[in-house]
């Protein structure tokens, strides 16, 4: 009889997410009463490390072991070694970038000896080189078997070609494909094309297929292997008849083991390819994304708005940015640009100097806007306040200092504060755009489920209700959507979206980047069920109408996705990490491109400098 301790039964499975702002340590990863705290070098005797945090050693005595916080040295000295936490042990919690925190939180889910670890957008933050380290030490776990693993991916997030088996979720919570991968995302193409409006035939059997199960999740059958990231074969290649029957065969064996038949999306599928509902030779645009840049001629650049000369930043003996000689870099007018590099490579670093709340960003040879933060004879130093009011800023770090109680309009109105809680200065025109911004995006914004149909289209009284509509009590996809949008609506000088689009659907993401580009004559790029609240915020006067990015102003983006590199960007600067400085000798590197270059798979694993399959 095993006289072993038993764990209690919540201790088997353990749940490790990295959406609704469950990516962070300590209840928000970032601590501190402001957000530049976590860029200064000197740290509190409390401050936890992330040695102490693996350990369980986070009690207000940190030098004291928690009694049920033992962990096993071997295991601790595994997870370690597997997910390169070395150089991060003895850091702070609350200076890891976003992707250590996720390394972290995963090395610490681990060390619970759980049964089963659900991992909830694991790859949600990571950039490729890590994903492509990560995934071999995950797929020794699967096949070991301790834990099992259960991973809730996003569309665009690549699938690991270790994973037998994908489930596809469908409208409310519903399962609408499930079965080996390679079926599954052959089921997918075939729902796409269905779906596809040019393509699709006037049938009850698509009508019923579009009804119950909607449409494909966008962006989904990229597969992460060790050589790269690229598209799964059965996407890829051109259907043939045997690729075709494979398929058949495989649902209906699938039938054969279920007691009766009925609605289920392969079912449908399937009687819709053998009803000839499917051309034969037909390939989507879903299994064959176009990968062809936008050609357009080399752009002209503007005045320069910020200027970094051979820039450093260290803690102590340790440099984060600008290793050997430094970072030179200018944003200037109509730049549009793609801030690329591993975790911990100094993105955060980078732009908390543009958005000058590091403090490190009045001493170093930065100019914003032609000035210097620091008085010089005969010319004022620049404060905070007029540097922020001249650049719109979207970031994680935003998100969870962000006030939670304000209305959906106030989050808006506060692009006009000072603070993110001070009174904004308003005035007719500005009041009307928000109204504008609130209409277009009332289908996305708007939780109370009230129809839009007659004189409530016209109300927009639900975005000052902070009963129902408070930013605190808005879906995770919603408060980053109103974050975006709260940085682009006055039009600032320099916008800075740092991982702005993650955690938005396909559909919104997509709009979203259409609306940055073409601002509200964007209808084009909607659906028509959004027709309407669009067509009222086009009926705005000339004057307040929002037109989208125009040629003065610099638009910085960061993302580890490709999909979220907006279409518009035509340049990238990609940070060399750590390790590729000191073992590689990798320095900064970077150019311009044909525009929607970066978000090919070419473009993308060029950039990062990784071959694909």
């Amino acid at each position: 009889m095993d006289r072993r301790p038993q764990r209690p039964p919540s201790a088997h499975p353990f749940y490790v997410g990295f959406n609704s702002g469950q990516g962070q340590i300590a209840s928000g990863g970032v601590t501190g009463a402001y957000l530049s705290a976590r860029y200064e070098s000197r740290r509190e005797e409390t401050d936890w490390s992330v040695l102490q945090y693996l350990k369980g050693e986070t009690e207000l005595n940190p030098s004291k072991p928690a009694e049920d916080g033992k962990v096993d040295i071997q295991s601790l000295d595994k997870v370690i070694e597997d997910l390169h936490l070395q150089k991060l042990l003895d850091m702070p919690v609350s200076n890891l970038s976003n992707g250590q925190t996720r390394r972290a939180r995963i090395a610490k889910a681990l060390l619970g000896r759980p049964k089963l670890v659900l991992l909830d957008e694991p790859f949600m933050g990571l950039d490729p080189p890590t994903l492509i380290t990560l995934s071999p030490m995950l797929r020794s776990l699967a096949r070991r078997a301790s834990p099992l693993l259960l991973f809730g991916l996003r569309p665009q997030d690549p699938i690991p070609d270790w994973l037998t088996h994908l489930v596809v979720l469908g409208p409310n919570h519903t399962v609408a494909l499930q079965g080996e991968s390679r079926n599954v995302l052959f089921s997918l193409r075939r729902w796409a094309e269905l779906a596809t409006a040019s393509r699709r035939p006037e049938s009850d059997l698509v009508r019923k297929i579009i009804h119950k199960y909607g449409l494909p999740p966008s962006g989904m059958g990229d597969i992460l292997s060790p050589k790269g990231i690229s598209r799964h074969a059965v996407l890829a290649q051109e259907i043939t008849p045997e690729l075709e029957n494979e398929w058949r065969e495989a649902i209906k064996t699938r039938q054969g083991q279920r007691s009766q038949q009925g609605d289920d999306l392969d079912d449908l599928l399937l009687l819709a390819s053998e009803s000839q509902i499917f051309h034969p030779s037909s390939s989507s645009s879903y299994a064959s994304p176009s990968t062809s840049p936008s050609s357009s001629a080399t752009r002209t650049l503007g005045e320069p708005l910020i200027d970094l000369q051979s820039v450093t930043v260290k803690y102590g003996p340790k440099t984060v940015l600008g290793h050997g000689t430094g970072l030179t870099l200018s944003i200037r007018q109509g730049t549009r640009l793609a801030l690329l590099g591993p975790n911990g490579s100094g993105k955060t670093t980078l732009l908390s100097l543009l958005t000058s709340d590091h403090p490190q960003s009045y001493s170093l040879p930065i100019t914003f806007f032609g000035r210097s933060r620091l008085p010089s004879p005969g010319i004022p130093g620049l404060s905070l306040w007029e540097i922020q009011s001249r650049i719109g800023h979207s970031a994680p770090e935003v998100h969870a200092f962000f006030p939670k109680n304000l209305s959906v309009r106030r989050v808006l109105e506060s692009s006009w504060a000072e603070t993110y809680a001070g009174k904004p200065t308003l005035t007719p025109e500005r009041r009307a755009r928000v109204d504008a911004f609130l209409r277009f995006w009332q289908p996305e914004l708007r939780q109370d489920g009230v129809s839009d149909d007659g004189d409530d289209d016209k109300s927009l009284d639900w975005a000052s209700d902070r009963s129902t509509h408070a930013f605190g009590t808005l879906p995770f996809s919603a408060q980053r959507l109103l974050l975006l949008l709260r940085a682009i609506i006055k039009e600032p000088d320099i916008i800075i979206l740092d991982e702005a689009f993650s955690g938005l659907s396909a559909e919104t993401r997509d709009k979203a980047m259409a609306f940055l580009e073409h601002g509200l004559s964007a209808s084009a790029f909607v659906s028509a069920s959004e027709s309407k609240s669009n067509s009222d915020s086009n009926a705005d006067s000339d004057s307040d109408k929002f037109r989208g990015l125009n040629p003065n102003q610099a638009l910085v983006v960061v993302s580890h996705v490709k999909e979220e590199i907006p279409p518009v960007v035509d340049e990238w600067l990609r940070l060399p990490g750590e390790e590729e400085v000191m073992e590689h000798g990798r320095g900064v590197e970077g150019g311009r491109t044909e525009r929607g270059y970066i978000r090919t798979g070419e473009g993308w694993m060029k950039v990062w400098g990784i071959g694909t399959t």
